[in-house]
C-alpha cells in the first residue's frame, strides 16, 4: 500500500476553495503504508464476493437520485473493458476491488465480510447509479493497481492519495474522503505548524511516498523553512520512527493521527512522551480507476458530490475514521468544491498545479 501524494493549487477559486490563498494538497494513492501499491507485484487474494443487496439498491434507487449515471452514460470505450460486463438493457455491472488488510478503509472482518469506509462509500454510490451495479472483489493490494490498468477490475479506494504515477497510470475521482496530515514531535517540543520545523530533522521517508510529497508541497509554500530530512530509499515503520523522535536521533515525524493514534493506543510510553498536533492539512483521498473507464468516473463523481451535499460522507468518516475529516478539509483549506464541480473539472488534479 501505498503513500505518495501530489499537491493541487486552488485555481482561481472555481473548484478548490482558497479561503486563505494557501496552496491546497491533494493526495491519491493509499496513504498510511509502506509498500508501493503502483508497483503491482504480488497475488491477489481473488476471493469473489459479490454485495447482493448494494448491488440490487443501485439499479433501484439509482433511478431515483439526481441521474448521476444516467447523465453520464457509457462509452463504447467503457464496455469494452473486462470489468465492465453490458447486460443488454442499457445497464452494466462493474467489477470493483476491494483491498484486503486495509483496515478502516477496506477489510474483510472475522465472518468473511467486507468492511471500511471506503467499501461503504463504494455502496452509497452504487445506490445512486441507475446504470451501474458493483460486484466487489475481495483483492490483495500487492495485485490490484496491475489488475485495475488490465481492465480486470474497473476501480479501488481504499485511502488512495494523488501521485505523478497514479496520475500517469489512471484516471482518478475527485476527493471521497481526507487524511489529515500532522506533526508528531516530543512533548517537550510540541511542534503545532510547519515553521516550527525550521532547523529541525525529519524522520526520513522515500521521495515517492506519499507524505513526502506532501511534505516537498507545503515545503515550496514555505521557502524559509529549512529542515533537514536523511535520504532514503526504505520505509521505516512508523512506530520505529516515533520512537526515534523520542531517542532524539529525529525531531518530527510528518505523519497523520490515524497512524499516531493506533500506534500510541497500544503503547501508553509512547504516548506520554510525543505529541500530536492538530492537522495542519490534508491530503484528498481518491478512486483509482482504469484509463478507459472516463464515463464511470463522471458518475462516479457525480454521486460522490450528490453524497457530500447529503452528510452522507461526513458521517461515514465520523463512523469509520473517528472524525468528519471533511470539517478538517474545510478548517485547513483544503477542501474540494463539490457544489460547484462539472465534468469539465474531471481532472482537476492536473488542473490545479
Amino acid at each position: 500500500m501505498v503513500s505518495d501524494h501530489t499537491t493541487a493549487n486552488g485555481k482561481g477559486g472555481d473548484f478548490m476553495k482558497k479561503r486563505t490563498g494557501r496552496r491546497l494538497l491533494s493526495t491519491a494513492v493509499t496513504a498510511v503504508m509502506g509498500v508501493s501499491v503502483l508497483a503491482g507485484c504480488g497475488t491477489s487474494t481473488a476471493a469473489v464476493t459479490s454485495s447482493t443487496g448494494a448491488s440490487a439498491a443501485g439499479t433501484s434507487a439509482g433511478t431515483a437520485a439526481s441521474g448521476s449515471s444516467a447523465s453520464a452514460g457509457t462509452s463504447s470505450t467503457d464496455a469494452s473493458i473486462a470489468a465492465v460486463k453490458d447486460n443488454g438493457d442499457g445497464t452494466y455491472e462493474v467489477t470493483v476491488a476491494v483491498l484486503d488488510g486495509m483496515a478502516p478503509y477496506t477489510y474483510t472482518d472475522e465472518n468473511g465480510d467486507m468492511q471500511g469506509y471506503d467499501y461503504e462509500w463504494m455502496k452509497a454510490v452504487d445506490e445512486k447509479l441507475s446504470q451501474y451495479t458493483f460486484k466487489y472483489v475481495s483483492v490483495g493490494a500487492d495485485a490490484a493497481p496491475a489488475a485495475i490498468q488490465a481492465g480486470t477490475y474497473a476501480f479501488s479506494a481504499s485511502a488512495h492519495f494523488v501521485t505523478p504515477a497514479r496520475e500517469e497510470q489512471f484516471i482518478l475521482s475527485i476527493p471521497e474522503s481526507y487524511y489529515p496530515v500532522n506533526l508528531i514531535s516530543r512533548k517537550e517540543d510540541s511542534y503545532t505548524k510547519f515553521e516550527d520545523l525550521n532547523g529541525k530533522s525529519l524522520v526520513p521517508n522515500p521521495p515517492n511516498d506519499g507524505l513526502s510529497v506532501v511534505l516537498n508541497s507545503m515545503a515550496a509554500q514555505y521557502p524559509d523553512v529549512k529542515y533537514t530530512q536523511d535520504p532514503t530509499s526504505e520505509y521505516i515503520p512508523y512506530e520505529e520512527g516515533m520512537e526515534d523522535v523520542v531517542k532524539g536521533k529525529y525531531d518530527c515525524w510528518f505523519g497523520g493521527e490515524t497512524m499516531y493514534n493506533d500506534i500510541v493506543k497500544g503503547n501508553q510510553e509512547l504516548a506520554d512522551a510525543t505529541f500530536c498536533s492538530k492537522a495542519i492539512t490534508t491530503a484528498s483521498c481518491v478512486a483509482v480507476i482504469n484509463k478507459g473507464l472516463p464515463q464511470l468516473r463522471e458518475a462516479i463523481n457525480e454521486a460522490t458530490c450528490e453524497l457530500y451535499k447529503d452528510g452522507t460522507l461526513q458521517a461515514l468518516s465520523t463512523k469509520w475514521l473517528g472524525a468528519d475529516y471533511f470539517k478538517t478539509a474545510q478548517d485547513t483549506d483544503s477542501i474540494f468544491d463539490y457544489a460547484d464541480y462539472n465534468a469539465d473539472q474531471a481532472d482537476w488534479y492536473t488542473q490545479t498545479k
